[in-house]
């Protein structure tokens, strides 16, 4: 695994405050701003934005610059049934790392779940579903499947965190119920198992997306 960049890191805090609805549909990215704040010439945060539009998280507009890009929720509920479909496919093909035992991390997020059932937090959701993506991830060995996996969750994200915001204790139900799912396959290290049980999971996000009005 390559070491991280500066561009790198710019990147993911970018992305995550796009999912966590910090920056929303329309919003432009003013590169000066952008490049006084993390203390950087605008070289790489054209990189960065020219990442966030190849991820299809913004939009690069002719004559006016780079805004956050809109997802329609029927097109992000297609998105949630492809990710599905994507995960089940990983058990199937067996397309997963060599067994280990994920025992403590899959303990830690399930108690981090537990916790934002009984006090609703859209930040620390935000981090129990992004660890759990992450966890997963690393999980699959085929990089091109494991970009698609990636481009799949960060694709809904804003959607799903729209939900979670509106929706807080139904969230952290979906969310406990999906890390359930996977505990005694991780602790097992029995990881086809684990992803024929999250890609089902990643369903019951749609609970979450709402229709405009």
């Amino acid at each position: 695994m390559r070491e991280k960049t500066r561009v790198d890191a710019i990147y993911e805090t970018l992305r995550d405050r796009i999912c966590l609805g910090q920056y929303g549909h329309g919003d432009m990215f003013y590169e000066a701003d952008l490049g006084q704040e993390f203390e950087v010439s605008r070289t790489p945060i054209r990189q960065v934005l020219q990442r966030l539009a190849s991820e299809k998280l913004a939009v690069v507009r002719a004559g006016v610059g780079t805004v956050v890009a809109g997802c329609s929720p029927a097109i992000v509920r297609s998105y949630l049934e492809i990710h599905s479909r994507l995960l089940v496919s990983v058990a199937e093909l067996g397309l997963t790392a060599d067994p280990a035992p994920l025992e403590e991390t899959a303990a830690s997020l399930y108690f981090r779940a537990s916790r934002l059932e009984r006090k609703a937090d859209p930040e620390r959701f935000w981090l129990a579903l992004k660890d759990l993506q992450e966890l997963s991830s690393r999980l699959i060995v085929d990089d091109l499947v494991q970009h698609m996996d990636e481009m799949l969750f960060y694709r809904t994200a804003p959607t799903i965190m729209l939900g979670a915001r509106a929706m807080p204790k139904k969230a952290a139900v979906i969310l406990k119920r999906n890390i359930d799912a996977i505990v005694d396959p991780a602790e097992a290290g029995d990881y086809p198992a684990l992803f024929a049980a999250l890609g089902p999971g990643i369903r019951h996000y749609a609970e979450l997306v709402f229709d405009e009005a």
